[in-house]
């Protein structure tokens, strides 16, 4: 591909459809994570369920990783291909506001249910620190990460644009996000930003980067999926035997899974145009999905207990409740919104 069609690609893009698929991929990625857990859990060790189990979820953890570059992408890809003025505050409102006020209101949510289900106590010391610091349930601390990126995320941004040896910042990036996901440990840690730095620092490249992107995701195909299926046996493995080394297969299984997903979704947006109305819609709920599927797999495991011995019906109890009941309403609630911001004169939100 020539440099003057890689710069028509970006010339006749206003918006980057493939990140719609990616959201899409990710957010059934994430449910099933969740759901095989159990199974990861339960299992015996070993055992031909357990093997199947763990393959399954340690080939789709990359659900994080994944939300993280699409945050950097989105945050960043209107001031480089509208060539807008940046404004810290207008950037940090604009981007804290979705995310925090659908956090609050959830915060609340699972509050008010795990309050009914006898896990926690009216108490609002606990209720405040558990929104400040992501507790209120396990998968929250994504959120808390997403915060930080949007504050230091301008520094990154400003960073890239400047640099002339970009990959080499990301390369430089990558080693301290491995550094500080292997070495920084203790209670919370999880949620610090320089765990997963590099991820939001590689969506912000490709804003700035997308017709060189675009031509190396296209033109290293094989080396893609041959990484990422090698990634992924290693990170199995070193998973199975609870590997010293597990962190470090994390770390490259994520990074290579970031190209292969973003691969398959540009394959998906060539294929599939005829369903793209329906995966916007889909791409547009995902962080309700995101927010809402561990409530809806509590209640079932909090059913399951009492009703299921079986691991393997438990699993499939989850499956076939958490993943419809969550995608359907979220999508149900993101059509109506968008209905009625129509009808206001407003455009819905991405």
């Amino acid at each position: 591909m020539s440099l003057i069609a890689a710069e028509q690609i970006i010339e006749k893009k206003d918006k980057l459809y493939e990140l719609d698929y990616m959201r899409f991929i990710a957010c059934f990625a994430v449910m099933i994570v969740h759901i095989t857990a159990t199974g990861v859990n339960e299992y015996i060790h070993g055992s031909f369920p357990y093997v199947l189990m763990l393959i399954v979820n340690r080939s789709l953890k990359f659900t994080t990783p994944v939300f993280i570059l699409l945050s950097g992408v989105t945050s960043f890809y209107s001031y480089g291909y509208k060539k807008r003025e940046f404004k810290y505050m207008e950037f940090l409102k604009k981007r804290l506001v979705k995310v925090i006020v659908a956090y609050f209101v959830w915060c609340i949510i699972y509050y008010a249910a795990y309050i009914y289900f006898g896990y926690y106590a009216i108490d609002i010391k606990f209720f405040v620190k558990s929104v400040l610091q992501g507790t209120m349930s396990y998968h929250f601390y994504f959120v808390i990460i997403i915060i930080q990126m949007y504050i230091v995320g301008p520094i990154f941004y400003f960073i890239l644009k400047n640099a002339e040896k970009k990959v080499t910042i990301l390369i430089f990036a990558g080693i301290i996000t491995y550094l500080c996901a292997e070495f920084i440990r203790f209670d919370l840690s999880d949620r610090i930003f320089l765990k997963y730095m590099v991820f939001y620092m590689l969506g912000i490249y490709i804003t700035l980067e997308y017709n060189n992107y675009y031509i190396w995701i296209k033109k290293n195909k094989l080396f893609i999926i041959t990484g990422y299926i090698l990634m992924s046996i290693i990170y199995i493995v070193a998973s199975y035997y609870d590997s010293v080394a597990s962190t470090f297969a994390w770390f490259l299984f994520s990074s290579m899974s970031l190209f292969f997903l973003y691969l398959i979704c540009l394959l998906m947006n060539d294929k599939l145009k005829k369903f793209y109305s329906f995966i916007k819609v889909f791409g547009q709920s995902s962080y309700y999905i995101y927010l809402m599927h561990p409530l809806v797999l509590t209640i079932m495991i909090i059913f399951a207990e009492n009703n299921f011995l079986s691991v393997t019906n438990k699993i499939i109890l989850y499956t076939f409740t958490v993943i419809p009941v969550t995608v359907i309403s979220c999508l149900t609630y993101t059509v109506i919104r968008n209905k009625s911001k129509k009808k206001k004169g407003d455009i819905p939100l991405p």
